[in-house]
């Protein structure tokens, strides 16, 4: 049985790998050691059986030969490959069991570290090499250690196997294999590096064909609309082309290579028959110990050749594991531990001359910006682009941290909070609405348990989704696809409002959310919006400035800086920066 750990509760070391590795797949000493009798005899009819044929043979050749033990032999050589069937799916269960909960509990570990890492690691970093640690390197790691315990275990106990016994029996025989063995598997190495070489030209090739697939099927209404048609074919078969140059290169060397490992090797069990018939001519050997230490010779030869064809896989495994080191150790985490927590929240916010700076910038993106909030109140931040609108949202959900200034929840400081309790009384509607392939309540709901149907009743209303979930055939039961590929860009959004609405936020930011849509959709959204900034303090980040005008008050940013405050109509008077606003979206 396993000790209970969980995912993130040990010392994840990139550096120090096989430790790594035994940390992580979590067993006492007594599984291991169940694994490595089970392992013994599943083995026992690889090792046995050259020594009972040896045992037969000489029965038969020997002038005192035991005629009357074979009976023995035979029944010995039939049991031991019987039992092998048990001992060997045992086997096979325990390690898989163990290698299995391994990489299940390696991802989570992925996981949990990658939701605890700081928004600005996830800013930094690819998706697509978050994606390949959590998918790809923990397969990697669970093929290694698959290989490890099935294929590394045959190359210990078959090569120590081998040269003991052949110590024990024939001791002159080892310099024989010193000399021969190197020589039988020099040329598979030799070969290997070649072959890696072509392995990598052909893989980049397939990357490179699954890259300008992708990108031929997403060019395809753009083709279709520019009469490219015969241009996007010819491209793709340029491509298909260098593919199968590379992957014919590929299939000559593994041929030949193949071939020449065939004869190589059969070559060596011929010089080595030779030898051992020499011996058994000067009585040195017996006729039946010409056929185990043939086997022997063959174990080793195999022994090394095995090992050498698991260097790659080793080098990708090891490669793996230093890969989800640089997750799993590294320290750019959110910082909440041991901070207060809030049980409730009025919904006051208070920024206090906040400023800052992004890493190996120069410029503030944030600069000396106060400005209280009162609980219920509607704040409406606009301002160009670059202005620091979504820095600042970014700042207020915690996402980012204030490099000097304060940022105050009902009069706490930001820094003495745990912002994950925070978070939970803030909903974000943002201006790209992320979905996922569920159908339409698991995407309202998600991440609560048990909501009522009059609540969501309340929220599907507050959002202007009521008639369309009422005309679709299965309501909110509709698969939506992927990211909501089924359904419009109002539809999205109003999905979002609603998914932050059933929340019961005190705090709502809007971040741009009605930009990208058309004027029906808009108006749609904006309805919505309308009922969702009631009695809660709303921050809405806006484009359109049409769509601000119920705004409590509106903060004009500039350079980081506040430049101008007031509601629609007093900025309009104004005839400032937000005037100037005003006249070119008329």
């Amino acid at each position: 049985m396993n000790t209970p750990l969980r995912p993130l509760e040990y010392a994840y070391r990139s550096s120090r790998p096989l430790k790594t590795m035994l940390y992580l797949l979590n067993r006492r000493w007594y599984h291991y050691l169940a694994i490595a009798c089970l392992f013994g005899f599943k083995y026992l009819p690889v090792c046995l059986l050259p020594v009972f044929i040896t045992g037969i043979i000489n029965a038969f050749t020997e002038e005192n030969g035991r005629i009357d033990r074979l009976p023995l032999w035979f029944g010995l050589m039939a049991l031991s490959v019987f039992q092998n069937i048990f001992s060997h799916t045992a086997y096979i269960y325990m390690l898989s069991h163990a290698v299995r909960e391994m990489e299940n509990r390696l991802r989570s570990a992925l996981v949990e570290r990658l939701q605890q890492l700081s928004i600005p690691f996830h800013s930094r970093t690819e998706s697509g090499r978050l994606q390949a640690k959590v998918l790809r390197d923990a397969e990697q790691i669970q093929t290694l250690c698959m290989m490890l315990g099935e294929v590394g275990m045959s190359i210990i106990v078959g090569f120590l196997f081998a040269i003991i016994l052949t110590a024990l029996r024939a001791p002159q025989l080892l310099l024989f294999y010193l000399l021969m063995v190197p020589l039988s598997v020099g040329i598979t190495a030799l070969f290997r590096r070649h072959i890696n070489r072509q392995n990598n030209a052909y893989r980049s090739e397939l990357e490179q064909m699954s890259s300008e697939t992708v990108e031929m099927l997403n060019m395809i209404p753009i083709a279709r609309a520019h009469g490219l048609e015969d241009t996007a074919v010819s491209r793709s078969r340029s491509t298909f082309s260098a593919v199968s140059r590379e992957g014919l290169k590929l299939d000559f060397i593994n041929a030949f290579f193949g071939s020449s490992s065939w004869a190589t090797f059969h070559l060596s069990l011929i010089v080595a028959l030779a030898l051992l018939s020499w011996l058994c001519m000067k009585g040195r050997i017996s006729a039946g110990e010409i056929i185990l230490f043939q086997s022997l010779f063959a174990m080793l030869v195999a022994a090394v050749s095995q090992l050498l064809g698991m260097i790659p896989q080793i080098a990708k495994g090891m490669e793996s594991i230093r890969s989800i080191g640089e997750v799993l150790e590294c320290p750019d985490l959110e910082q909440d531990t041991g901070r207060e927590t809030l049980e409730t929240l009025k919904g006051r916010v208070d920024f206090e001359q906040v400023h800052f700076t992004y890493e190996n910038s120069d410029h503030h993106s944030v600069s000396d910006f106060t400005l209280p909030v009162a609980p219920g109140e509607c704040i409406a931040l606009v301002g160009s682009s670059g202005a620091g609108k979504s820095t600042l949202i970014q700042l207020l959900i915690g996402f980012l941290r204030p490099s000097s200034g304060r940022i105050l929840f009902d009069g706490i400081d930001m820094a003495e909070l745990d912002m994950r309790t925070v978070r939970r009384f803030i909903s974000v509607v943002p201006q790209e609405t992320v979905l996922f392939s569920g159908s339409i309540r698991e995407n309202i709901t998600y991440g609560l348990n048990h909501v009522s149907e009059s609540k969501l009743g309340e929220v599907l209303a507050a959002a202007n989704l009521t008639a369309f979930i009422e005309e679709l055939p299965e309501g909110l039961e509709t698969r939506i696809g992927e990211d909501g590929a089924r359904l419009s860009g109002g539809q999205r959004q109003r999905i979002a409002i609603a998914r932050a609405l059933i929340r019961n936020p005190r705090i709502l930011i809007l971040d741009e959310a009605t930009s990208a849509l058309d004027v029906v959709s808009e108006k749609l959204v904006q309805e919505a919006i309308d009922r969702a900034v009631q009695n809660r303090t709303t921050f809405i980040v806006a484009h359109r400035l049409s769509t601000i005008r119920q705004a409590d008050r509106i903060v004009v940013m500039q350079d980081g800086r506040i430049a101008e405050t007031g509601t629609y109509q007093e900025l309009h008077d104004l005839r400032g920066i937000f005037y100037e606003m005003q006249q070119l979206q008329h």
